[in-house]
């Protein structure tokens, strides 16, 4: 089943390998358990970067179709039958689960957000590989974030405000402790004023919820009936006509404003609900931030949410709940160091506060090397042509 000499070569250990053949016996049965046939190609047993991983490739013919394959709750569900071991799913080739038998990978302590992210995406991280996750923005899936205070939770939300903002799109921000957001309190591009209230919260997704119905009027009436917002644009600059821009809600403290108004089933639960299964086609995109989730406050929020980041939590429970095992063996000392159910370890991206807001300014912030650049560029003319970029500093034209 595993290929053991392959293994030793590649300097696995023992204890690895019988991990390995232990969970290879399993996963037959946690296939069939879910009433999902187990056409299993092969086992893999290999290293990718120090880290031993465990892939079990599926024989996709035999496989009427693969979406309850790769459901999150399956993924979350297989992860607490194994012992709480990170699995995620691999699509490059074939369909594959990917677990990962190593302990968590370190990670460096603070990656600060690069300033050349490109238009219509948004950059989270460095996964355990030190490869940068860079999403489109218009491919986003609504984001459930975790986190004590002090594990990173407010900058990572932050951190996607000001991409957010780089991106030109509307903002709905609730702030019930009003820390988090306070530097964009007259910015420009938000939508309604920050919430400050459980109340406000809620008005605040029912404008969301308004602007979707503008929209969805907007669609109808476009020829061509686009079914989403890139289609809708299209169409929108064909006829000379302003291009509607993306919005982002983030919902901070989602837990306890999900508990005054009568958690996942109340008024803003279902509303946040509705939000997320609406929401996408019309470029509305949704973040709620918590320091816990039980399943009674997520109720039906947790269906519409694509990827889960967690920061360290007190709860392993509530940890692999969200399919972010390991989050609560996060050490104190990591801030910004967060378990995905997507991406795997994740260190997020750090903003200095320099670079966001004060007052509705944006205020700069270059780095010694841009100062180098533009001081030369200035000296010699005013113009910073790529291949003077490359020449004084060594970069790429790109």
């Amino acid at each position: 089943m595993i290929d053991v000499e392959r293994a030793r070569q590649q300097g696995i250990s023992r204890r690895i390998q019988l991990q390995a053949e232990r969970v290879a016996k399993q996963f037959p049965i946690l296939l069939k358990k879910r009433n999902l046939k187990p056409a299993i190609a092969g086992f893999a047993l290999t290293r990718i970067s120090g880290l031993s991983i465990l892939a079990v490739r599926l024989n996709m013919p035999e496989l009427r179709e693969s979406n309850p394959y790769t459901r999150d709750e399956l993924l979350s569900d297989f992860s607490m039958s194994l012992g709480g071991l990170p699995i995620y799913i691999s699509k490059s080739q074939s369909l594959r689960y990917v677990i990962l038998l190593s302990p968590l990978p370190k990670l460096p302590r603070k990656v600060v957000l690069p300033g050349d992210i490109p238009a219509g995406k948004v950059a989270l991280g460095l996964n355990f590989s030190y490869r940068p996750i860079l999403k489109s923005w218009k491919n986003m899936h609504h984001i459930a974030v975790l986190g004590n205070t002090g594990s990173g939770k407010s900058v990572f939300l932050r951190s996607l405000v000001h991409q957010a903002i780089r991106n030109d799109m509307k903002l709905l921000l609730a702030d019930i402790d009003q820390v988090t957001f306070s530097m964009w309190e007259d910015h420009p591009n938000l939508f309604a004023p920050i919430a400050n209230t459980p109340a406000d919260a809620l008005e605040l997704i029912q404008k969301a919820l308004g602007e979707c119905d503008q929209r969805a009027n907007l669609y109808l009436s476009t020829p061509g009936h686009p079914e989403n917002l890139a289609e809708y644009n299209r169409f929108a600059i064909k006829r000379g006509e302003k291009p509607l821009p993306r919005m982002l809600v983030v919902l901070d403290e989602a837990s306890a404003v999900l508990s005054v108004m009568g958690g996942g089933k109340g008024v803003l639960g279902q509303a946040l609900a509705t939000l997320g299964w609406r929401g996408r086609k019309f470029g509305i995109h949704f973040v709620f931030g918590a320091q816990e989730f039980t399943k009674d406050l997520v109720g039906a929020v947790r269906e519409q949410v694509g990827l889960a980041v967690s920061f360290r939590v007190r709860s392993e429970a509530m940890a692999k709940r969200m399919g972010c095992a390991g989050a609560s063996r996060i050490p104190e000392g990591r801030p910004g160091l967060a378990i995905t159910d997507r991406f795997g370890p994740l260190q997020t991206y750090f903003v200095e506060k320099s670079t966001l807001l004060s007052r509705g300014r944006v205020i700069p912030s270059l780095s010694a090397l841009e100062r180098n650049l533009f001081r030369r560029a200035l000296a010699e003319g005013g113009k910073l042509p790529a291949s003077k970029v490359q020449e004084w500093a060594g970069m790429s034209a790109w």
